[in-house]
C-alpha cells in the first residue's frame, strides 16, 4: 500500500472548505497559511538553542539541542568522526490528535 502524501496545497484546499463562506477567495486562504507556516518556521529557528510551539488541541513542537558525540563512526569506511552538538525537531501530539490516532484500524 502506498503512502499519502499531503502537501501545502492540499491544506490550503482543506482550509479553504472550511472557511470559504467568511473569506471568498482561496489566494487569501493560501497567504494566509504560507504565513503561518513560515512563523512557525520562523520560531522554530530563532537564535535559542531550545524552544517550544504549543498549539492547543494539536500538540508541541520542540527544538532540542543534541549532545557532541566525540567518538561516532563511519559505517562505511569505520572511520571514528567527530558529530558536533546540533539541533533536531521533535514533535509530541496533543490529547485530542493522539487519542484519534489510537483508535483501532477498521
Amino acid at each position: 500500500m502506498k503512502t499519502r502524501t499531503y502537501i501545502k496545497k492540499d491544506v490550503v484546499e482543506r482550509v479553504y472548505q472550511d472557511v470559504r463562506k467568511e473569506i471568498g477567495d482561496v489566494k487569501l486562504v493560501s497567504s494566509i497559511v504560507n504565513a503561518t507556516f513560515a512563523a512557525l518556521r520562523e520560531l522554530m529557528i530563532q537564535d535559542e538553542l531550545e524552544s517550544r510551539i504549543e498549539i492547543r488541541n494539536f500538540g508541541v513542537f520542540e527544538v532540542k539541542k543534541t549532545k557532541a558525540k566525540p567518538k561516532a563512526r563511519n559505517p562505511k569506511t569505520n572511520e571514528i568522526i567527530y558529530v558536533p552538538p546540533r539541533r533536531k525537531t521533535h514533535f509530541k501530539p496533543g490529547k485530542l490528535l493522539q487519542d484519534s490516532l489510537k483508535k483501532p484500524i477498521d
